[in-house]
């Protein structure tokens, strides 16, 4: 089983940007498994978590280990996207991404892909969209808003459906006392008017911005940056579509980040619009990392799901 620090050793990486906001370049990824040569490969593309806040798509520790081979077994072909981040952006500036994104993927991401893979042709009728946490949100509204009969499959790893709040949660954030408003104001003070950030990783800054998501669900002020209209999230904007891919989402009984009902909540709401196949387990954010499915049935099992209707 692949750590951390080996989480991409089995693929070749390549890097471009598929927008950019003034000077600043919003950067995507693929990630190309070494034994790829030829053929055709199915699309996998993957957006991180981080509340919005925080996180990076190349972030290691937040892929988890059933990841790599689910994607090495299928000889598929990963992309990982940027996005910009709240606070210095907002929730219309995120789904603007989002948006601009997809237009990427429709239109320049063959060309690039041909750059570097001459032989391999891309099975754009293969598309698999995941995400954990706010890459949840981010994959979930991918289908909600640009294609949603356009994706074979689904893949939410304890995803934001709603708003980031702390309600029922309690002052504890994945074993982190949650901070006070003045880890807020002490970022606010340090923005500088126009900068855009796209790409904050946990391990190259420091744990106040990791901690700052964290005091802006607490003190009741994420909305206030994100925005409230009903389109910005997975929960209100699926009241507005008629059909939805199949949707797995998995999730941990006992999140401390986001809270599990929400999932439920989702679910309840979208079966009546496709097939949604709701997992839960044991366990906080991100308790899946460090599984091996084959270690776990109950993931096994819910991968073969996935992965039936994504090839299918």
């Amino acid at each position: 089983m692949t750590t951390a620090a080996t989480r991409f050793d089995s693929f070749n990486i390549h890097t471009t940007s598929y927008k950019s906001v003034g000077s600043h370049a919003i950067e995507v990824n693929l990630l190309v498994p070494k034994a790829l040569k030829s053929g055709k490969a199915p699309l996998h593309v993957k957006f991180h978590g981080g509340g919005l806040v925080v996180g990076t798509a190349m972030y290691p520790d937040w892929v988890a280990a059933w990841v790599i081979p689910f994607c090495l077994r299928n000889n598929a072909v990963t992309i990982l996207p940027n996005y910009r981040l709240l606070p210095e952006s907002n929730g219309k500036d995120i789904m603007e991404d989002l948006s601009d994104f997809w237009k990427w993927f429709d239109n320049d991401l063959t060309a690039f892909a041909k750059s570097h893979l001459p032989e391999v042709e891309l099975d754009f009728d293969h598309v698999l969209v995941s995400g954990e946490s706010a890459g949840g949100l981010l994959a979930l509204q991918s289908a909600i808003h640009n294609r949603q009969n356009k994706f074979k499959a689904i893949l939410g790893q304890y995803p934001m459906t709603s708003y980031l709040r702390r309600d029922g949660l309690g002052n504890i954030a994945m074993g982190q006392p949650v901070p006070g408003p003045e880890k807020i104001e002490q970022h606010l003070a340090t923005m500088k008017p126009g900068v855009v950030v796209s790409s904050a990783s946990p391990s190259d800054i420091p744990i106040t911005r990791m901690m700052l998501g964290t005091a802006l669900a607490g003190q009741g002020r994420w909305k206030e940056f994100f925005g409230d209209a009903p389109d910005l999230l997975p929960m209100t904007a699926v009241d507005e579509v008629n059909s939805l891919p199949p949707i797995l989402i998995l999730h941990g009984e006992q999140d401390s980040a986001v809270n599990v009902d929400d999932s439920r909540a989702f679910a309840e709401k979208a079966k009546g619009k496709g097939e949604v196949n709701l997992v839960v387990r044991p366990g906080d954010h991100g308790f899946d990392v460090e599984l091996n499915e084959d270690d776990e049935p109950w993931l096994k099992d819910a991968l073969q799901w996935v992965e039936g209707k994504w090839l299918s």
